[in-house]
């Protein structure tokens, strides 16, 4: 019996699977200014020791631009343990993951399953 059964709390089989993804435009760089706020939220999440959590940067401009911008940033800061994917490898992320947790800047976001919107403009 597990400690949360033997509690009365809600328990189940196995770990989800989660992805917590940050957009780059507007969400974690706007041209050459880097929102600091954002960028210490994604590296707290990028170095725990999750058991059950990915951590990606994605951009619609793909893979390749989402690495380059984390490029410019981490220049300036801390290395940062995240993969990169474009928004469109959405569909094949969804398939792997259990939840989604989406930050992004435009309101209409519905790539995660709680869709966390900054107000960095």
């Amino acid at each position: 019996m597990s400690k949360n059964e033997e509690l009365g709390l809600p328990f189940g089989d196995g770990m989800e699977r989660i992805l917590v993804a940050f957009d780059v435009d507007g969400t974690l760089i706007d041209g050459d200014n880097v929102h600091i706020n954002t960028v210490s939220l994604m590296d707290f999440f990028s170095k725990q020791n999750w058991k059950n959590v990915d951590v990606i940067v994605w951009s619609g401009g793909g893979a390749d631009y989402a690495r380059t911008m984390m490029k410019r940033i981490t220049g300036q800061y801390a290395d940062f343990n995240v993969k990169y994917h474009s928004k469109l490898d959405y569909k094949e992320l969804r398939k792997k993951y259990d939840k989604i947790i989406a930050f992004d800047d435009i309101q209409d976001t519905r790539l995660g399953d709680v869709n966390l919107i900054v107000r960095n403009k």
